[in-house]
């Protein structure tokens, strides 16, 4: 089957790509809060629910100033603690607030909860200081206790974000100074620890401990319940419908001088591409994410939309075991990176995404390497390196991805057609995405090749390179290519370590080249969002990236 042939015949109804849980992940199927602690809640692609009108709910024209936003993906678990993916996150950061936050495309950090964050030189010592005017919805203040009860919360419950704090923090690291400051003692050098405070959402600690049932902390009644001092509260949780927000009046936060905030802000479930678009045609949405390339194309056409077209720091990465299996050989690993097309990948995904040029984004500036020596497609190169391994005759190669989500089966089918050139067997293998999560916990269990999408939690290398290289990451579902190597770890333990940006440039760039001279995976591309949205919100792709729907203003 040609190129082409295999672009028309099986791309064209490309789905939602899907995002790990590590930043926000958008995936097929809906799971239970459970299930997103070890994996990240996935994506439902059942049909879609009609789109009715409710009074007081969906206002999506511009002048009612509410944003709603169209997704596929239940906000399923409001719990500040337990909850992490995409669509759990809009809903925190409408009612809860952290001590910093993200804005602007490249992504800055802001005071929000805190008014200063400061490091000693060595990054084992961090002082926090609170802004006196904030204040949880009930009207208690939010005081340098309420922010150590939330540290200590999150870490107990190791769930959701914790996976950014627990190595670097126990229950006794936060400590409280003063009713407006915290000292924070790390249990070992942590140089971009304010990178991570945006995720630290802060819950009232006195509403938490009122709905505590059999000691879980108020876990249960936090799924679906706020305990926040965000911009919004709760206006109505139809699971599978709407998720309302509206905006809290007495909200202490001054917007450094914007406009006013938002009047609601609505999560509409809306399955299917088509029946999104035609709700953003009708005024039903504002906000609609993962369309098909074809309907991104006709609300392009349309001026009343515009579509996104700003690269993600995202990568999608073809996990090779390292450990176990065929894979486990370097000149095997080399061989498979020279026989995958990646330009056809990019034509599969309708163009819509950039080759990667090693583990890092290329827009990820300044830490990605530029000259990394990457594998390319190359089929001569592939069968010499197949030749040099101990698999030379051939041998079969499982490649699992998740179900139902046609780019990566598409992936694997480019693949399949060139590896068979080199008497390689590819079996595909879809599985739904906890089943994957399950594979990749030891090597003997892991798949031989792993699709999976990463997402961004923080602007800094150690985001992607520690959860998918360190030692100590094996078995995590980033990690799933169980690649073990102490002069890696090394690297990345001095340049987590180290607050000088150019020695922790020359550890990256290390690193990067140790990756790829492994050949430890096959990083295929970063993807460019299928988003779109009405003219009015002008160009909010920088804010609307981050779910922070207190930046997001309409014009006009």
């Amino acid at each position: 089957m040609s190129r082409a042939d295999l672009t028309a015949q099986r791309m064209a109804d490309l789905r939602q790509a899907m995002r790990t849980h590590s930043i926000d992940r958008r995936a097929f199927i809906q799971v239970a809060g459970a299930a997103a602690v070890a994996a990240g809640l996935n994506r439902d692609v059942a049909a879609a629910a009609p789109l009715t009108r409710r009074p007081g709910l969906v206002r999506a024209q511009a002048s009612a100033n509410t944003f709603v936003y169209g997704s596929g993906q239940d906000i399923s678990n409001l719990d500040p603690h337990t909850g992490h993916d995409y669509s759990i996150t809009w809903g925190q950061r409408a009612v809860y607030d952290s001590l910093l936050r993200y804005q602007g495309n490249p992504p800055e950090l802001r005071p929000l909860l805190a008014t200063e964050v400061t490091g000693n030189p060595d990054a084992t010592e961090w002082t926090i200081r609170l802004d006196e005017r904030a204040t949880f919805h009930d009207g208690a203040k939010v005081d340098a206790e309420a922010v150590r009860y939330n540290f200590g919360r999150m870490l107990r419950k190791n769930l959701g974000v914790a996976w950014m704090f627990s190595t670097i923090m126990d229950e006794e690291s936060a400590q409280v100074v003063d009713p407006q400051t915290l000292r924070v003692t790390l249990l070992e050098p942590f140089a971009p620890f304010d990178a991570i405070l945006p995720w630290l959402f802060v819950a009232n600690p006195a509403l938490v401990q009122a709905n505590e049932v059999d000691g879980d902390e108020g876990e249960a009644w936090l799924q679906s319940h706020e305990a926040g001092g965000g911009p919004f509260t709760i206006a109505a949780w139809e699971i599978g419908s709407v998720y309302e927000f509206a905006r809290f009046p007495d909200y202490w936060w001054t917007g450094e001088g914007e406009a006013a905030p938002l009047d609601g802000f609505v999560w509409r479930i809306i399955r299917e591409s088509s029946t999104k678009r035609i709700a953003m045609e009708t005024g039903e949405i504002t906000y609609g994410d993962t369309f098909t390339p074809e309907d991104i194309e006709a609300l392009r056409a349309d001026p009343r939309f515009v579509a996104n077209d700003a690269p993600s720091l995202s990568p999608f990465a073809i996990k090779l075991n390292n450990q176990a299996g065929p894979t486990a050989d370097l000149n095997v690993r080399k061989a498979l990176a020279h026989a995958f097309d990646y330009e056809a990948a990019i034509e599969a995904v309708s163009g819509r995404g950039t080759v990667m040029e090693g583990p890092l984004a290329t827009a990820l500036e300044p830490w990605h390497k530029t000259d990394l020596p990457v594998l390319r497609f190359d089929m001569d190169a592939a069968r010499a390196a197949l030749a040099a391994s101990d698999f030379a005759d051939g041998f079969e190669l499982e490649y699992v991805y998740v179900t139902g989500l046609t780019a990566e089966e598409n992936f694997g089918l480019i693949w399949l057609e060139r590896l068979a050139e080199l008497g390689i067997t590819l079996t595909m293998a879809p599985l739904v995405w906890p089943d994957m999560v399950a594979r990749a916990s030891s090597a003997e269990t892991a798949p031989n090749a792993m699709a999976v999408y990463s997402g961004t939690d923080y602007v800094d290398p150690d985001n992607f390179l520690w959860q998918a290289y360190h030692s100590s990451q094996a078995g995590f579902w980033a990690a799933a290519s169980h690649y073990q190597n102490p002069e890696l770890d090394k690297l990345l333990e001095d340049a987590r370590a180290s607050t000088d940006e150019a020695r922790r440039k020359e550890l990256y760039d290390a690193a990067q080249l140790k990756l790829v001279e492994d050949a430890v995976e096959i990083w295929v591309y970063t993807e460019i969002e299928n988003d779109a949205w009405v003219a009015e919100l002008g160009e909010p792709y920088d804010t609307i990236m981050g779910g922070d729907v207190r930046n997001i203003r309409f014009q006009g």
